[in-house]
This record gives structure tokens, C-alpha cells and sequence, in this order.
């Protein structure tokens, strides 16, 4: 629970900022493209196909990594042929990572966006999250204020900031 300078001065983990100044302050400090943001809304471009949508940005030799992070995520390549109202939130979610892995984004925001989430859900993306920072060597900062992610066995730092 200590003060954080810069998120490039934080190893790699996964952490829980718990309050919407420190959450502002982080936001502020980092440029857009160093970072990848996960949000409840997954915005696709309607005219491109969920695959498209999910390539988007991301370099040809790297686009055959796929499949491999449609496994880690535990996705299935059925989701390719459903359509965006067809997916779930859970979905959408882990859609996200996908993309953000295949850009090889370091750092990853995880704005709160388990309110539709059931529980098993949630402590599946929670122990998704502190496996990923781990394995891939990212920065993953989780904000909430959700008080019951405090006794998470996931989380590698809190960030409480009064």
C-alpha cells in the first residue's frame, strides 16, 4: 500500500487502484498508445467482422498468435461466428485481452466492468489477470472500488490513495 510514482517504474503484476483520483492521475500520466484499455463497451468497427475487429492494428507476423490467445482466454473459435449481440460480456472481455495481447500491449487498464459478471466470473478473470501479469510480463491495473477485491489472493499491490 504504498504511493506509486509511474506505472513504467511498476514491475510486472497485477494491482488494484481503489480510488477515481489516483485512477484520473494514472490515466493522465501515460500515452494512449503505451497502454491498452479494457472497458465494459468493446467498441468494434461494425463493417469489419469479429476477427477483423480483433486483428485491427496488430502487425501481420503477429496475427498468427490467434488461436493460441483464443485458448489462453478460454474462448472458443465457434465466437467467430457470432454475431456482437450474440456476445456476452464475459465475452467481450476476454475478447479485449485477446486483442491487447496480440499488440503486445504492456500495460493494460481494466476499467471495473463486472457488474453483469457472475462470481465464478469474476475470480476466473481475477486469477486470469494475476496469471497473465506473471507469464507475459505485463502491468495490469485493475480499477475499483469494490471493497471485496481488498482480500483478493490475486492482487500483487493495493494502491489506496485517501
Amino acid at each position: 500500500m504504498k504511493q506509486m510514482m509511474n506505472v513504467k517504474q511498476l514491475p510486472a503484476g497485477f494491482y488494484l487502484v481503489t480510488t477515481k483520483k489516483y485512477q484520473n492521475n494514472l490515466l493522465a500520466q501515460q500515452p494512449k498508445q503505451f497502454i491498452g484499455e479494457i472497458t465494459g463497451k468493446w467498441e468494434q468497427l461494425p463493417y469489419l467482422s469479429l476477427k477483423e475487429n480483433l486483428l485491427l492494428g496488430v502487425d501481420k507476423p503477429k496475427q498468427t498468435r490467434l488461436l493460441s490467445y483464443i485458448k489462453l482466454t478460454e474462448l472458443n473459435s465457434i465466437i467467430f461466428s457470432k454475431k456482437e449481440k450474440e456476445l456476452t460480456q464475459f465475452d467481450k472481455i476476454r475478447l479485449q485481452f485477446v486483442h491487447l495481447l496480440l499488440k503486445s500491449t504492456s500495460v493494460i487498464y481494466l476499467h471495473d466492468c463486472f457488474g453483469s459478471l457472475t462470481i465464478n466470473q469474476v475470480q476466473w478473470l481475477l486469477k486470469f489477470c494475476f496469471h497473465l501479469s506473471q507469464k507475459h510480463s505485463l502491468c495490469i491495473l485493475l480499477f475499483s472500488q469494490n471493497k471485496q477485491l481488498l482480500q483478493s489472493p490475486y492482487i500483487d499491490d493495493i494502491f489506496l490513495i485517501s
